[in-house]
């Protein structure tokens, strides 16, 4: 068996961490631990093979397993947490499905005003709808 480099158990979980529970975006790791969102990138690209203990507080204060996270042993979540995070997916998969709806109904309410002009709601009220629900998709 290969003996892995010290950093790629670090760099593989979260890696592993990025795809299978933020979707690959960096962003959303970051809100999720607290974790900077450059620490992440150079971990995950394998420019830092080691981290400090403040970005190991907060891994482990957003439920990740440290020991998983450093050594590959164990379960990726602390034990408590699973539940909780199981939740969370979820709800963060129902948020994405909603987010798709509203920017489908916001592609069809701009198409629909753009091939009939003659249905009409006061600019200002489209203008607000339109803002509206475009922000609640970003």
């Amino acid at each position: 068996m290969l003996e892995k480099k010290p950093g790629e158990t670090l760099q593989d979980n979260v890696r592993y961490l990025l795809e299978k529970y933020y979707d690959g975006n960096v962003s959303e790791m970051q809100r999720e631990t607290g974790v900077n969102r450059s620490v992440i990138s150079e971990i995950k690209n394998g420019g830092k093979t080691e981290v400090n203990s403040s970005t190991l507080i907060r891994f482990a204060q957003s439920g990740i397993n440290l020991n998983w996270l450093l050594t590959g042993e164990g379960s990726p979540f602390t034990v408590n947490e699973m539940a909780d995070i199981s939740e969370e997916l979820k709800e963060k998969q129902l948020l994405d499905n909603r987010m798709k709806e509203i920017k489908k109904l916001v592609s069809d309410i701009e198409d629909q005003l753009s091939e009939q002009p003659h249905l009409r709601l006061d600019p200002d009220v489209q203008s607000a709808l339109l803002e509206l629900l475009k922000k609640a998709v970003r």
